[in-house]
């Protein structure tokens, strides 16, 4: 999900990625009451039916949806950050033990879009900012077509501000 913060003047240009919101704390408790009841009477079936791996696996599938919507929820506040403003393009990033933060001269930065793997064409495009000596990635949370978009507006501003001196 992205939302594009622009007020009355091209700057400040604002780019905020979050992840699409998936799953709701009631949506878990739900899932988890319908599916625990089914996978203990299926798996007390099997196991007096003598099929006691199948009871096994069924713990442990349960054991990773589990997980997943654990995964899932401690997620849901993450978010990537790009502001430009006509002296500086500030890149803030969020994860659970991980915040980043990198400002650079919208002067001297660029902007490039990096294709998606080399390797057969696997993973996904992102945006590569590179100035004064250190090099951010933004667009983990972005599609591939909202990097494109993102990555030619950030050029098209930052252009604007090299010739004109605002965007």
């Amino acid at each position: 999900m992205v939302e594009c913060l622009q007020l009355g003047s091209p700057l400040p240009f604002r780019v905020t990625a979050r992840p699409a919101p998936s799953v709701r704390r009631p949506g878990v408790g739900v899932a988890l009451l319908v599916l625990a009841p089914w996978f203990a009477v299926a798996g007390t079936f099997f196991l007096l039916e003598g099929a006691w791996p199948v009871s096994a696996f069924m713990a442990a599938s349960l054991a990773g949806l589990v997980a997943a919507f654990l995964h899932v929820r401690r997620h849901a506040g993450d978010f990537e950050q790009l502001t430009l403003d006509a002296d500086r393009l500030v890149v803030d990033s969020h994860a659970p033990g991980d915040d980043r933060h990198a400002e650079f001269n919208s002067q001297w930065v660029s902007v490039a879009v990096r294709p998606a793997g080399i390797v057969g064409g696997m993973g996904t495009p992102r945006l590569v900012l590179r100035g004064q000596g250190k090099e951010v990635v933004f667009g983990y949370l972005l599609s591939d077509a909202e990097v494109a978009t993102v990555g030619r507006e950030l050029a098209r501003r930052l252009s604007r501000i090299r010739q004109w001196g605002r965007a």
